[in-house]
């Protein structure tokens, strides 16, 4: 189980299926300036889905993903980054959003290239700053003790 993301968004002028994560982009295919109230939330979520997934998990990258909405993938995309950020600390944002890339297969997505990497620096930036300020609040459960089923259980004298 994980947190999975409810964005979707498509340009109003072209219908490319993208999304605006921050105020002043322009649409990757069409270049049209994003209103900032169709700024969609997905750097949030994407935050708050990898806590659930390190907290629970340990990774912020998961084996199984399956993908609903396209904020789905901006959220595995971001994972992938988040890793690597976590694994490289001293690396720059930038540098970390290209390994990223380098890691997907996103033949298709040739006119989001610019975008994910803008979106990928972003979320590692954002990331860095929440581990900052509250790392405990980043860092795996512990795992609950496990029951021993038939244990007898013997007192300070010796008798069960």
């Amino acid at each position: 189980m994980t947190l999975k993301s409810q964005v979707e968004y498509r340009c109003p002028q072209c219908h490319l299926a993208w999304l605006p994560y921050m105020n002043g982009l322009m649409c990757p295919a069409c270049q049209r300036i994003v209103p900032n109230e169709e700024v969609t939330g997905i750097l949030g979520e994407a935050l708050e889905s990898a806590r659930f997934n390190k907290r629970l998990y340990g990774r912020y990258d998961l084996e199984y993903w399956i993908a609903h909405r396209l904020g789905d993938r901006y959220l595995q995309w971001g994972f992938k980054a988040l890793q690597i950020a976590a694994d490289n600390p001293e690396t720059i944002p930038d540098k970390v959003a290209l390994a990223a890339l380098f890691e997907l297969d996103l033949e298709e997505m040739a006119p989001y290239r610019p975008h994910l990497m803008g979106f990928l620096a972003r979320l590692v930036e954002l990331f860095r700053e929440a581990v900052s300020k509250n790392s405990a609040d980043w860092e795996k459960m512990p795992e609950p003790e496990k029951p021993f089923f038939g244990r007898k259980i013997i007192d300070e004298n010796g008798s069960e």
